[in-house]
């Protein structure tokens, strides 16, 4: 091999060339290699301490949550529910006079019965 293809890199590699590229190209895989596994170890870690934080706030939010359900029970029980209609312990006034009735006119009780034929 001449002078000019030894400087243009022609030809085959010399002993020195072939251990130099050949070394670092075995450690690279391994440098490679050992940089994912801590990436990833870091990667497990935080997620790890995501799930931690998440449980944490879940067991706050449920404490919370039956907290509000006891005292929406509680306020349910202490007020008594909404009356709807007319009181049933209240005697109401009905004019009765030409009316038609069934029985004495001047009975001290009188049930008065309304209906609608339509």
């Amino acid at each position: 091999m001449g002078k000019r293809s030894r400087e243009r890199g022609e030809g085959p590699p010399g002993p020195r060339d072939t251990a130099a590229t050949s070394g670092a190209t075995q450690w690279l895989p391994i440098v490679l290699a050992a940089g994912a596994l801590v990436l990833g170890f870091v990667a497990w870690a935080d997620a790890r301490k995501v799930k931690d934080d998440l449980t944490k706030r879940v067991a706050d939010i449920d404490q919370r949550l039956i907290a509000l359900q006891t005292q929406a029970a509680n306020a349910a029980k202490a007020r008594p529910p909404a009356q709807q209609g007319p009181d049933p312990n209240k005697a109401y006034p009905i004019k009765v006079d030409g009316s038609p009735y069934k029985g004495n006119p001047t009975a001290p009780i009188v049930i008065a019965e309304f209906s609608d034929y339509q």
